[in-house]
């Protein structure tokens, strides 16, 4: 015997990884991470494999949630404190103090589990990774604006309400 008397289980012990996506994918998704996300936020369906698709499952996955609300809430934080003494991107500050509750009221959304869709994820993290967002500098379109649209974006189209209050009962 070669695993001396114990038999070598012949059913998987541990449950299923997922895709495996190569260390190029990887690398290309870090590196290409806010056009991957514009790609997401603009409707275009994730390919096999790719780096759109494994941009996608970071952003709905429960740590890649809850890293945008917690991105969310930092952002309110740093709106109410005094100047930093940082060359990081700093939010607009009296925008994000005016839209506190929009902005909680996401990262609410984001930390909750139920289902989210993608696009609206994608929408999230264009506001908190790209400097030139319109959390982060004075753009035509109004920081209320993306924050409802985003937040309407979440829902995903799929989701019926009604079968989970049918479940909860």
């Amino acid at each position: 015997m070669p695993n001396g008397v114990f038999p070598r289980p012949t059913v998987r012990t541990t449950p299923n990884p997922g895709p495996s996506w190569s260390h190029w994918t990887w690398l290309m998704t870090r590196l290409r991470r806010n056009s991957l996300d514009r790609q997401l936020a603009a409707g275009v369906a994730p390919s096999t494999l790719g780096p759109l698709d494994l941009r996608a499952a970071q952003l709905s996955s429960r740590n890649g949630r809850a890293k945008l609300a917690n991105a969310l809430v930092e952002t309110v934080g740093e709106a109410h404190k005094g100047e930093p003494m940082n060359i990081q991107k700093r939010p607009q500050r009296a925008e994000v103090r005016a839209e506190a509750e929009a902005i909680l009221a996401l990262a609410d959304r984001l930390r909750e589990s139920t289902p989210i869709d993608v696009r609206g994820a994608a929408m999230v993290a264009l506001l908190v990774n790209d400097g030139s967002s319109p959390l982060y500098r004075p753009s035509p379109r109004k920081l209320s604006d993306a924050l409802t649209e985003a937040h309407a974006a979440l829902i995903p189209a799929y989701y019926d309400a009604e079968f989970d209050l049918a479940d909860a009962a």
